[in-house]
């Protein structure tokens, strides 16, 4: 029976008696790698609920919560997201190659309830690349509507917020006739370590090649955007005054470029997965370093906005943006 059921599923560990057997080990190097990521994470998260509460706290019946709160809502969405993200791939990738589920896992059938976990962080991880174009793009509305920004700019939230929380289900609807399996880690994996993944997807779809159109995609609409605003604020530059204002907007850059980085190396990890995972070569080793880079949006991302950011360096928050004082000298 076991060896029947077991071949409806090749290249899973489902009723293999090997892993069956397999019994979780602490010296297994993966467990570390487990660890490790709630050290910085948590101190990241609650950086990241920060700077909502400063969304929160601002409103235009409260001068001296006078900022930019669009900006603080994008950057909100876009780091919960990202946390989001890396909490259910955690539950996906790092915690299972502990081996700490290998022999339930080997011992169940492929199901639908490991499709969740692997839907949940497939779903967060398009939206860790979706939501971080509001910023450029509010602080684009900013520079060419100066004003009528603010109202241009909520419509822009209640339209695009929606649209971007639905985008996703286009990239993961193969997934429906989906079961949820669990594989072994190639190498340089040890022995039990394994990972969630699906079978018998609709059409025989692939989630690689959707996940990296869309990190291209969301990655050239930001440097375009991007780059008109650069153009704007070198223009305006040399007229900004306020010393706290150009702060703001120096925050702002460093954090959108950091972003745009991100998007490079997410779409690097994905090239060396199709190309190079299960192989001897030494760039197999990047899918253990993968989540890492991940971990690394929402944590310096965060950090970076947190610390450069002049509303969190003193208790009196300043006015809005540089953006507004920007816009009125370039339009």
């Amino acid at each position: 029976m076991s060896t029947n059921t077991s071949s409806l599923y090749p290249n899973t560990i489902h009723f293999d008696q090997s892993y069956i057997d397999f019994r979780f080990n602490l010296s297994n190097f993966s467990v570390p790698l487990a660890i490790l990521p709630w050290i910085y994470m948590i101190p990241s998260f609650i950086v990241i609920c920060r700077i909502f509460n400063i969304y929160l706290k601002s409103s235009p019946r409260k001068p001296e919560y006078d900022v930019n709160r669009h900006v603080f809502l994008a950057i909100s969405l876009s780091q919960f997201a990202c946390f989001s993200s890396f909490f259910f791939d955690y539950f996906m990738t790092r915690l299972p190659a502990t081996g700490i589920f290998t022999s339930f896992c080997a011992s169940i059938a492929p199901n639908h309830w490991l499709k969740v976990v692997l839907f949940l962080a497939l779903y967060t991880n398009y939206l860790s690349l979706a939501f971080p174009i509001l910023m450029p793009l509010i602080r684009l509305v900013v520079v060419l509507f100066p004003k009528s920004h603010k109202k241009l700019n909520s419509k822009l939230i209640r339209i695009i917020v929606p649209l971007i929380c639905i985008y996703p289900i286009c990239f993961t609807f193969y997934l429906l006739p989906a079961l949820g399996v669990c594989k072994s880690y190639e190498y340089p994996y040890p022995f039990g370590a394994i990972w969630i993944y699906y079978t018998n997807s609709a059409f025989g779809l692939r989630n690689s090649y959707f996940h990296l159109g869309s990190i291209f995609f969301w990655m050239s609409i930001s440097i375009v955007i991007n780059a008109i605003l650069l153009f704007k604020v070198i223009k305006a530059k040399a007229l900004i005054i306020g010393g706290q204002s150009y702060k703001a907007e120096f925050s702002i850059t460093v954090t959108t470029l950091a972003i745009i980085v991100f998007y490079v190396l997410n779409a690097v990890f994905v090239l060396f997965y199709i190309f190079a995972y299960g192989t001897n070569s030494y760039t197999s080793y990047t899918i253990i370093f993968r989540p890492f880079g991940n971990d690394m949006q929402t944590c310096i991302v965060s950090w970076v906005f947190y610390v450069t950011h002049p509303v969190f360096k003193r208790a009196t928050i300043y006015p809005a943006s540089t953006m507004e004082v920007v816009s009125s000298v370039v339009n």
